[in-house]
């Protein structure tokens, strides 16, 4: 297939996917108005704040009765739906929740565009790939990919994560490692996501790094502390703890999970004792975070060090202990960076676990199919694994590559 004709199926393709997105979120405006999305923990949250009650915030019955006074109409939640992120990230929302629901709904969602509008401007400098088409194709694209538009759909706070790993990203391109520490303290509003990154730049012993994160996590501490009280501060982990073990307990909400947790549901392994499925899911993570750190090579640059950051954001996703549909829009971040290297790798025509992978993350309905036909969404963590292994096999390739020129012109 000739380039000309590549770039209209493609095109083709992501008009398909958005426009797929579009009417879906058309079709369910009813819903978001009456309260339906995610956004609902985070608008009640900071309603409670600004009713004086912030030490009250992990009352769930407290919760419940907030959301009700906005989201009545929600047949389906008989129970809070219940905000369990740190204390210190409800102050994004205090001053949306002095807005009607559904207007903050909005202008949360506008904000998280204009993140989406702002990566191509991060990105374009270290992207040869995002030079070559104009800024707007690059939001256009966003758009077309589907754990995107549930993140828009639910109203949820993972796009500013994926905003923040992008940081992250290029201040270590730069060298910039305090910074990049700092930027990755940020996202401790998701500190599962978080802390597998974090572990990975502890194997590498970047110290300055590590000392940005825990500056950052110190700062963010004492604000939680100042929002909610000390002793709701030192409780927070023990709630969110029993909220996670008393969602998890079925397997409907795991089973929607496409990381190894997710997988390992999907199999059977759940029938297994806790401790011995505990124990499977630990040594699968860890080897793949030892794999990953060995295989990502910071003394590397160019392609090399795309590819190693983008294996560490796919394995973030698989051992995170609590990744639902939505988390997958950090996987945006190496599709880009995995695509910037398709001039080179085309040719070849032999890296099809690259490629597939992309393919099924943009391929809306396989995905509506998996989640809300079949409730099986964990299927996608072997797809995500065939991923992780052609990114690190072509991380592999390429140092061998490069291994090669440089001998070629010692010569």
């Amino acid at each position: 297939m000739s380039k000309e004709r590549t770039k209209r199926f493609l095109l083709i393709f992501l008009a398909g996917m958005f426009l797929i997105h579009a009417l879906v979120f058309w079709s369910l405006r009813d819903q978001l108005r009456k309260g339906y999305p995610d956004f609902t923990i985070f608008y009640a949250a900071g309603r409670i704040v600004r009713q004086g009650m912030a030490s009250q915030l992990y009352d769930s019955a407290l919760q419940f009765r907030t959301q009700q006074e906005f989201a009545s109409r929600v047949e389906t939640r008989q129970a809070a739906l219940p905000y369990n992120h740190p204390p210190f990230e409800v102050l994004l929302f205090v001053p949306l929740a002095g807005l009607p629901y559904f207007a903050a709904y909005l202008l949360w969602d506008l904000l998280n565009l204009l993140i989406l509008a702002a990566l191509p401007f991060l990105l374009r400098p270290y992207l040869p790939l995002m030079q070559r088409a104009p800024g707007v194709f690059w939001p256009f694209v966003s758009l077309a990919f589907f754990p995107v538009f549930i993140a828009l759909l639910q109203g949820q706070d993972i796009l500013l994560l994926l905003l923040l790993f992008t940081l992250t990203f290029v201040a270590l391109k730069k060298k910039a490692d305090f910074s990049a520490g700092c930027w990755l303290g940020l996202g401790l509003f998701r500190f599962h996501l978080v802390l597998p990154l974090l572990l990975i730049l502890l194997l590498h012993k970047k110290r300055k790094a590590i000392f940005g994160f825990a500056l950052v996590a110190f700062a963010l501490g004492l604000i939680s502390t100042v929002v909610v009280g000390w002793k709701q501060a030192l409780a927070y982990p023990a709630w969110v703890w029993h909220i996670e073990r008393v969602m998890g307990q079925g397997a409907t909400l795991v089973a929607t999970m496409p990381n190894l947790r997710g997988l390992m549901q999907s199999i059977g392994l759940a029938h297994a004792s806790q401790a011995t499925a505990n124990s499977v899911i630990a040594i699968l993570s860890a080897a793949l975070l030892l794999v990953t750190s060995a295989k990502w090579n910071f003394a590397g640059s160019g392609a090399v060090f795309d590819l190693g950051f983008s294996l560490a954001v796919v394995t973030t996703v698989l051992v995170g202990y609590h990744v639902l549909p939505h988390d997958l829009c950090l996987l945006l971040l190496p599709v880009l960076l995995v695509a910037n290297r398709f001039p080179e790798l085309m040719p070849s025509g032999k890296r099809l676990a690259l490629l597939v992978p992309m393919i099924v993350l943009f391929f809306t309905p396989v995905l509506m199919l998996l989640w809300f036909r079949y409730g099986q969404f964990s299927l996608l963590a072997p797809v995500l694994l065939l991923w992780w292994w052609g990114i690190a096999r072509e991380i592999g390739a390429t140092l061998r590559s490069q291994k090669t020129s440089a001998v070629l012109e010692s010569a």
